[in-house]
């Protein structure tokens, strides 16, 4: 074990995981580091009223009289609140949020200078709520996030407010999400780093008789240990030819006996994901190298393109090339990477088709793979922000190289 790594022991060693022994007797462990800490209330206020002030810049160029967000995760990157089951209602001065007795204590403490919010009673719908802040008697043009409100609640909301326009809208809020804040990249670092200490500890402990599942169940156990607040996404586990699968599901099959095992896995931290994957070589062959180094040649170009004013469809197919040239472009099958925070797929995408021009402060994944049936697959992933002058690797610490 590596002196830098100073948080893994052996679990005889560490009492406060002795229950563990009951599962593995021989497990590396890890203990928890110091949480770091979090910005103050008043911090994260100031952020949010910043950022709806955007959205009601935008009100009076999009012919809105306001705007309902019906998106929680719009919802929580507005006002901070993570509870569900409630909604967002932005006029062009102020905002309310609308929510219910379930999270009267939870706005309290997650929001404590949001003053202006309502919580319906539990005789009263959602739709009676929103009617009541918006104006029941009012007209004008009410926009609604089209991908997340359901038909049968548009008619409810259009039946409560008859003399006004419901108008859908498309990723007003997601557009605004697109280019990340210092607290976010803060957030995505914290995150990549719990992911890497996480891989650390399970690969140091890697038996040949361990199985997916266990080796999914370790990583993701190491990395709420380590402060991860969940999982970014269904940990990918995946050993010789299962990795062949993008997005294999972890199985009861053994590692030993495997030239390569693939960990798609990432965390997430103040409510921002990372997203990673490694190629653990096993069994060096010729073929894995060749392989191998044909991927990574690959990220790297691609990498090496990234900076401002370029798209995803150009940033794609430089890594696409790379691959074609060395004659695997039918194994490449999916987009090279998609942008991430709040969720883990957001746009912008490298990916074909994608036009939209890069711009600082996104982050997205770099991740070309080569999968070959019934032999098994391999790809590389890093996370990447994107600078005035070009890109940061953002998960640079974690190793990548052939031999690591």
């Amino acid at each position: 074990m590596s002196k830098e790594n100073k948080f893994c022991t052996f679990t005889e060693k560490n009492k406060s995981v002795m229950i563990s022994l009951i599962v593995s007797r021989f497990h590396w462990r890890c203990k928890a580091p110091p949480l770091p800490s979090s910005p103050t209330n008043s911090t994260k206020m100031s952020l949010f009223i910043t950022r709806c002030r955007k959205v009601q810049r935008l009100l009076a160029s999009k012919k809105l009289d306001a705007l309902l967000i019906t998106n929680s995760v719009n919802v929580r990157y507005l006002s901070g609140f993570t509870g569900g089951d409630s909604v967002l209602l932005i006029r062009r001065d102020s905002v309310t949020l609308l929510s219910d007795g379930r999270f009267t204590l939870q706005i309290e403490e997650e929001c404590p200078d949001f003053n202006d919010f309502y919580i319906r009673p539990t005789d009263e719908t959602m739709a009676t709520a929103i009617a009541k802040a918006y104006g029941i008697t009012k007209s004008g043009c009410l926009g609604v996030e089209a991908e997340t409100l359901t038909l049968a609640e548009n008619k409810r909301l259009q039946d409560k407010l008859p003399k006004t326009k419901i108008a859908p809208t498309h990723g007003i809020v997601e557009t605004f999400r697109q280019i990340k804040d210092r607290s976010e990249i803060s957030a995505i670092r914290k995150a990549i780093d719990v992911a890497a200490k996480a891989f650390e500890c399970v690969r140091n402990g890697l038996r040949p008789d361990q199985t997916e599942i266990s080796i999914r169940n370790e990583i993701e156990y190491q990395m709420r240990l380590h402060g991860a607040e969940e999982k970014s996404f269904s940990t990918i586990i995946a050993a010789g030819p299962r990795a062949a699968l993008p997005h294999a599901v972890p199985s009861a099959q053994p590692i030993g006996g495997h030239p390569m095992l693939l960990f798609d896995w990432g965390a997430v931290v103040d409510g921002y994901m990372s997203d990673l994957t490694r190629v653990l070589v096993l069994m060096p062959t010729k073929k894995l190298r060749t392989v191998y180094e044909t991927v990574l040649k690959a990220q790297l170009a691609a990498i090496d393109a990234i900076k401002p004013g370029k798209t995803g469809e150009e940033i794609d197919a430089v890594a696409r090339g790379v691959i074609k040239d060395a004659g695997f472009a039918k194994h490449f099958n999916h987009g090279l990477g998609h942008s991430l925070g709040l969720e883990i797929h957001e746009d912008p995408r490298f990916k074909l088709g994608y036009n939209t021009v890069l711009k600082p402060g996104m982050v997205l994944t770099v991740e070309p793979g080569i999968y070959l049936k019934n032999w098994g697959g391999v790809r590389i992933e890093d996370d990447i922000l994107v600078t005035k002058s070009g890109c940061e690797v953002l998960s640079r610490h974690v190793p990548k190289n052939f031999d690591f």
